[in-house]
């Protein structure tokens, strides 16, 4: 016969979506730490977070480069789930005892229609990705029909429309080659 544990179940604290907002729209003192990778930020955050992408946190050195603090601290996964109340943990091990996960993570975050800060992607750089993306689905046509001259002339030519995409951003970010 099984016995019932006499366990007490944990249960984490979370901030839920319309509690973080009221915090950030009233500039309350409080630190967001997106656990998410680079790139997944880098398309979509809220505004004053910082990437800190959880493969990262759970490497030994970070425990060296957190200072322990007091603040509140909103740990922002993709959908808030176990990964950011695994991060919440180990932020509190590091000193950071007001850490907790945002309940829904950005998922919850965008679907309310809270506000975000958005990579820009210009018009410009998007007609030449979609140019380039042309062209190398043509070059795929062209090695189908085993046309391999056609199929790298192409691929020389999307090669050419990222470089020119690559060549804009660093000019419009001011890193010109001179």
């Amino acid at each position: 016969m099984l016995k019932q544990s006499a366990m007490p179940s944990v249960r984490v604290k979370m901030l839920d979506c319309p509690g973080l907002e009221k915090l950030v729209i009233n500039r309350e003192r409080i630190q967001l730490i997106d656990v998410r990778s680079k790139n997944e930020f880098a398309a979509i955050h809220i505004r004053g977070a910082r990437s800190l992408p959880f493969a990262e946190l759970a490497a030994p050195r970070i425990f060296r480069r957190l200072r322990p603090t007091n603040l509140p601290i909103c740990v922002v996964s993709a959908e808030g789930d176990a990964q950011a109340s695994l991060a919440a943990g180990m932020l509190r091990s590091a000193g950071c005892v007001n850490a907790v996960p945002l309940d829904g993570g950005m998922k919850d975050w965008v679907a309310r229609g809270f506000p975000v800060h958005r990579q820009r992607v210009s018009p410009k750089v998007r007609a030449y990705s979609a140019r380039a993306a042309l062209s190398v689905m043509a070059a795929a046509a062209a090695a189908a029909f085993h046309e391999v001259m056609v199929a790298a002339l192409l691929l020389a030519i999307a090669g050419i429309l990222l470089l020119k995409v690559k060549s804009s951003r660093q000019k419009r970010n001011g890193k010109a080659l001179r």
